[in-house]
């Protein structure tokens, strides 16, 4: 545990030290002569000895105390400067935006120009998390966007819908052998490309494809979710990816769907954000937010945080 002087001591010291007059000290601190002598007492009790020697009507400071007031006036000064710096950071509105790092390349990088151009006034500052670590809650954080997921409740924060999860099979269209891939059963002799976090997908995909796979699926795994969509992206093999983080690569034909009829639902990703104290930012950013997929939005849900019986998706 830290052993500081009392803040009050301190300032009246530095103040009747730089100015040499207790009178001049009162004055600045909009005290009386008496308070500043108080203090100055107090301070002296605490240190265990004298800081001023009156000659005359003089008032000067011990030696020990000259090299004191140094650096009690350098740390009063940096205090005062980090509490003007706290003061602007206020005034600029910042946002902390929590999220995993494939989606926020593939999905609000990408559309977070439109919301600066809107609101310049607010900072949104972004932290990532693994994809594997997407279960655990950033409480330091004003927003999170996850999936959807009981388990991240907590007192403060509501939540509402993003868009759905809806995961598809897509490739590179110039994967070699692409053109033999007719039947989703073609797929079993394919390269697929597994994400660890949920290695038992391809399993999940072939089941609602009413294609009965073997138990064990070859292919490389990959623990971060957008090296996945790279390998897919470069050739490697077929990958599983929501909708939503690939439409962009589908549309500058980086990636194309196979068999895009066949479509796995998971939990939907929600926005989890901070509602104590009330900031008109926070509601902009979350409103802002909310109209990015209009046609993934359910015309009625109750509590997106509920348990999903759908299958799992990634």
């Amino acid at each position: 545990m830290r052993r500081l002087p009392p803040l009050n001591a301190l300032r009246s010291f530095e103040a009747a030290g730089r100015l040499r007059s207790l009178t001049r000290a009162a004055d600045e601190l909009c005290v009386t002569h008496s308070a500043i002598t108080q203090q100055i007492r107090l301070l002296e009790d605490y240190l265990g000895q004298k800081l001023f020697i009156r000659e005359g009507r003089q008032l000067e400071l011990t030696t020990p105390a000259r090299h004191y007031l140094v650096d009690v006036g350098y740390c009063l000064s940096r205090l005062e400067e980090a509490t003007a710096r706290m003061g602007e950071a206020r005034k600029s509105l910042s946002l902390r935006v929590n999220l995993s790092s494939s989606l926020a390349h593939a999905w609000l990088l990408p559309r977070l120009v439109d919301f600066q151009t809107r609101h310049p006034e607010v900072e949104v500052l972004l932290t990532t998390v693994s994809d594997m670590d997407v279960t655990e809650a950033d409480d330091g954080c004003d927003l999170m966007i996850r999936r959807s997921d009981p388990k991240l409740r907590r007192p403060g924060f509501s939540d509402c819908f993003l868009f759905a999860n809806q995961v598809i099979a897509v490739c590179s269209p110039d994967m070699p052998n692409v053109e033999h891939l007719k039947t989703a059963s073609d797929l079993q002799h394919a390269r697929l490309l597994h994400y660890a976090g949920l290695p038992e997908a391809w399993q999940y995909w072939f089941y609602h494809a009413q294609v009965q796979a073997v138990e064990s699926l070859p292919g490389p795994y990959y623990e971060e979710f957008f090296l996945l969509i790279q390998a897919a992206a470069n050739g490697l093999g077929v990958a599983l990816a929501p909708q939503v983080a690939v439409r962009s690569d589908i549309e500058q034909r980086k990636l194309r769907p196979l068999f895009p009829q066949i479509v796995l639902e998971g939990p939907p990703f929600v926005c989890i954000y901070r509602t104590e104290p009330h900031r008109p930012e926070l509601t902009a950013f979350v409103q802002w937010l909310c109209e990015q997929e209009p046609a993934d939005r359910p015309a009625f849900t109750s509590s997106v945080m509920e348990p999903q019986t759908r299958e799992p998706a990634s």
